[in-house]
């Protein structure tokens, strides 16, 4: 039996409930979407939440988000203004002077290695390969006083070394305030090119960087597996049929040769380091890579820099030149760009041999060095 609908009620309640649903529908929607909001600002807000105060990659952001056009794309990322303190805005004006395409290579020294004339021998590398972007972070008025004297470039920084690295060592000690000073660097928008002053400039560096992932790192790696990684293989016999697994390896990057570009992640990273060397005593590269490498995982969130590893014949250690690359054809392979003597303890001898090897065409300069750190090996 159908209904009589002569009236056209059916037809007048009909749109009622579906105006009712649509409101439902709507209301449930607006209810949802603060929900979501709430969980997504909590999830990335996190550390901030937890510590109660901001960390530096939540700044105060301007109405101009877009890149700038004065900049390459590779650094316009870093847009975001920063306070700015009086040591901050000498540095910008300084950093402007002498690196006007926000992009500098930067030292960190004492008195000490200007003593010893290994920062003369660092400084004579980046002189010849034509470098005017550089910039020397002077611990004290002396170094600094000498260098600006000779129409070097540099900026003093008085740092105190933290308690916990006052006992690991001179070198480890001034290493561990460099991500600090970096942060600085990055805050303000430049790029930085960090260097140790055991390294050998022989071409201008800033015409290999690749400048596509967050951050580039020399590796400590000797060849191509233990350099850019491998899948190695893992065995638990007790386990039976499944003992066996595997695992991605590879050296660490050494924290005294990376290139870093400016942007939240990585002053992030530079805060992390900077924060945990000033309360644990810990060698500077471990913390570097455990902050890149370790994955994030139940509350623990990683930085989120993407790294790429540089070639091993262009950013090369001093374990690849000499247990290798010196017993080749000289000239099979290009010269490098930047040689790190970081294997070997007699540094400033086999800087001043490598120069040697390189810029003199000087084949017999590295023969008197042993491979590894004692004679006949």
């Amino acid at each position: 039996m159908q209904m009589d609908d002569s009236t056209g009620k059916a037809k007048s309640f009909s749109m009622r409930d579906r105006k009712e649903v649509l409101l439902a529908l709507f209301i449930v929607s607006m209810c949802a979407g603060v929900i979501i909001s709430e969980r997504l600002y909590i999830s990335s807000n996190r550390e901030d939440i937890l510590r109660g105060t901001p960390l530096p990659n939540k700044p105060n952001r301007s109405k101009k988000q877009q890149q700038r056009p004065d900049l390459p794309a590779a650094l316009s990322e870093a847009t975001i203004q920063y306070p700015k303190d009086a040591q901050m805005l000498e540095l910008e004006a300084y950093l402007r002077k002498v690196a006007p395409n926000r992009e500098v290579l930067m030292g960190v020294s004492n008195i000490n290695p200007l003593r010893e004339g290994m920062l003369d021998t660092f400084l004579k590398g980046v002189k010849q390969a034509g470098l005017t972007n550089y910039l020397i972070v002077a611990l004290d008025k002396e170094t600094e006083s000498d260098l600006l004297a000779r129409n070097f470039n540099a900026f003093y920084m008085p740092i105190q070394i933290s308690k916990s690295q006052k006992e690991t060592g001179a070198n480890h000690a001034v290493s561990a305030l460099k991500f600090g000073i970096i942060k600085k660097f990055l805050m303000l928008g430049w790029a930085v090119l960090l260097s140790d002053i055991d390294i050998c400039v022989l071409q201008d560096p800033f015409k290999h960087l690749y400048r596509d992932h967050d951050l580039e790192g020399m590796s400590d790696g000797f060849d191509k597996p233990t350099a850019y990684g491998l899948i190695d293989g893992f065995d638990d016999p007790s386990m039976g049929w499944a003992r066996f697994a595997q695992k991605e390896v590879h050296f660490n990057l050494n924290s005294g040769l990376f290139y870093v570009k400016a942007n939240p992640r990585t002053i992030e990273l530079m805060q992390r380091l900077e924060t945990r060397l000033s309360r644990e005593k810990y060698w500077d590269q471990t913390a570097y890579n455990e902050e890149i490498f370790f994955l994030s995982h139940d509350d623990y969130k990683s930085p989120q820099v993407t790294v790429r590893v540089m070639s091993i014949y262009k950013f090369m250690n001093s374990k690849v030149l000499f247990k290798d690359v010196r017993h080749r054809p000289y000239g099979s392979l290009e010269m490098p760009v930047m040689v790190h003597i970081n294997y070997h303890p007699d540094k400033h001898e086999r800087m001043k041999a490598v120069f040697r090897y390189y810029l003199d065409k000087d084949q017999g300069a590295l023969r008197p060095f042993p491979g590894g750190s004692e004679p006949g090996t």
